[in-house]
């Protein structure tokens, strides 16, 4: 194939055609399969992303209960007192 004979083949033009044919054929059968690929791909990527953020993230807090005041308890009351007879305007 490599050579000091390369050069001394000369060019036919059955052989240029069978070489672009064999190049078409092998790229009719690789797009294909590509673009099927791609979108598999980037999706993948993007889970890798995702599974990084997740990894260098704080780990979830403590659950608590939170600390209601008096204020907040006679507003909540008078909201829900409220629920049964709608007041629109005042």
């Amino acid at each position: 194939m490599f050579g000091a004979n390369t050069f001394a083949r000369p060019f036919s033009f059955t052989k240029i055609m069978g070489t672009i044919s064999r190049g078409l054929n092998f790229a009719n059968q690789v797009i294909p399969i590509y673009e099927q690929a791609k979108p598999m791909i980037s999706n993948a990527r993007k889970v890798m992303g995702a599974i990084r953020e997740f990894a260098h993230s704080d780990p979830l807090p403590a659950k608590r209960t939170p600390n209601i005041s008096e204020a907040n308890k006679k507003t909540t009351l008078n909201l829900t007192s409220n629920v049964a007879n709608p007041v629109f305007f005042q």
